[in-house]
């Protein structure tokens, strides 16, 4: 049995050592991740909340502008509809005139050339040659 006994102890003697040497390993690990993992995930955290805020604030003034952008076409596209219509309404009718008036002088001028024309021609035609007898 001291056979036994020595195989016994020299197992449980390994067994011992392989547990300290676990524990050992899983301390240095403790101690690595606790020094360079943590820390980083703290800035990956906090770059993160970094990010999250100016992305809320682009959000805010990128709603705001649309707003701005919204309002400024309906506006323009007021003022548009006005002016067309005040346009219609207003400068219409004078220029419909306006474009009579150039009819008729342009009418007149033209009969005027004619009837000048005319005349000219009148007198050349109505002339009339008168000859006397001399006995």
């Amino acid at each position: 049995m001291t056979l036994l006994t020595v195989f016994v102890g020299i197992i449980a003697f390994c067994n011992i050592l392989l547990l300290i040497s676990i524990a050992f390993l899983v301390f240095s690990i403790s101690r690595l991740v606790g020094r360079s993992v943590v820390p980083a995930v703290g800035e990956v955290q906090s770059t993160v909340k970094k990010v999250n805020g100016i992305m809320d604030n682009v959000g805010d003034r990128a709603s705001k502008i649309m707003d701005i952008g919204e309002n400024t076409a309906r506006k323009v596209s007021g003022k548009v509809v006005a002016t067309t219509g005040l346009l219609e309404n207003t400068a219409a009718a004078p220029i419909i005139s306006v474009s009579s008036i150039i009819a008729g002088i342009t009418k007149a001028v033209q009969v005027w050339r004619e009837s000048s024309a005319q005349s000219e021609i009148e007198p050349e035609e109505t002339v009339v040659e008168v000859t006397t007898k001399a006995a």
